[in-house]
């Protein structure tokens, strides 16, 4: 099927079709209000948050101007000072307020010039994508692609890389690993090694005889006296 290349000319109309397709640009980007005014010469185009509640602008613009990351900047200046109100006004949107504000800038062209500059850029977030109306068939839509993403994601992602490569080896190395052998007790050292004095032996308590329990005296039973036996006088026999 034949690919046509559509043409839209006014911003708002790009607007339209850009809140449409938010999830094309990123998935989980939800809006929350557009053409927020800043000053007299600048406003917000979209202001939305993702996934994670992070605030996120996204500009997008029918032609690359040489102010335009300027006004970027202007506008990420100006969220993150409201970000407190703006959580209390859209408590549905769970906005984390922890987080400074990022921005998605949509050009129908992308010079060397921009990259560049958003390159240097180093406190805030600037993601750049390029975009095409097409009609396939009876069907439109948008084709989006992205040309550059912020210098701090570009160092977050190979920290995350990095970090699963030495995982998986280590994984490795660890069933290679023959089961630990038990430590061997560490040897004394030379204050240590001394023997150690031998207990004096307690003095034994010697043993006192217990007293003999006293024995009855014996008292000899007096014997008893005979009287002495009166001697009788012999009578004489008289013979008659």
């Amino acid at each position: 099927m034949p690919v046509e290349h559509l043409t839209i000319e006014k911003p708002e109309e790009l607007m339209e079709i850009v809140s449409k397709e938010l999830e094309g640009i990123e998935k989980g980007l939800k809006m929350i209000g557009n053409n927020i005014p800043i000053d007299e010469k600048t406003k917000v185009g979209m202001l939305c948050h993702d996934e994670n509640g992070q605030l996120v602008i996204v500009e997008p613009t029918l032609e690359e101007g040489e102010n335009l990351v300027i006004q970027a900047l202007k506008c990420a200046d100006f969220v993150d000072k409201f970000k407190m109100m703006l959580a209390a006004t859209n408590p549905k949107s769970k906005i984390d307020t922890t987080k400074p504000p990022r921005v998605i800038l949509l050009l129908p062209e992308c010079s060397e010039e921009t990259v560049r500059l958003v390159k240097r850029i180093k406190d805030i977030r600037i993601d750049l994508y390029t975009w095409e109306y097409l009609k396939i068939g009876d069907s439109k839509g948008l084709h989006i692609e992205p040309i550059l993403i912020s210098s701090l994601e570009k160092m977050e992602k190979p920290k995350e890389k990095g970090e699963k490569k030495p995982e998986k080896a280590t994984k490795k190395k660890e069933e290679k690993k023959e089961e630990p052998k038990p430590a061997k007790p560490a040897e004394p050292k030379e204050e240590e090694k001394k023997p150690l004095p031998e207990p004096k032996p307690e003095p034994k308590e010697e043993k006192k005889p217990e007293p003999e329990a006293p024995k009855p005296k014996i008292t000899p039973e007096p014997m008893p006296i005979k009287p002495k036996e009166e001697k009788k006088e012999k009578k004489k026999l008289r013979l008659f």
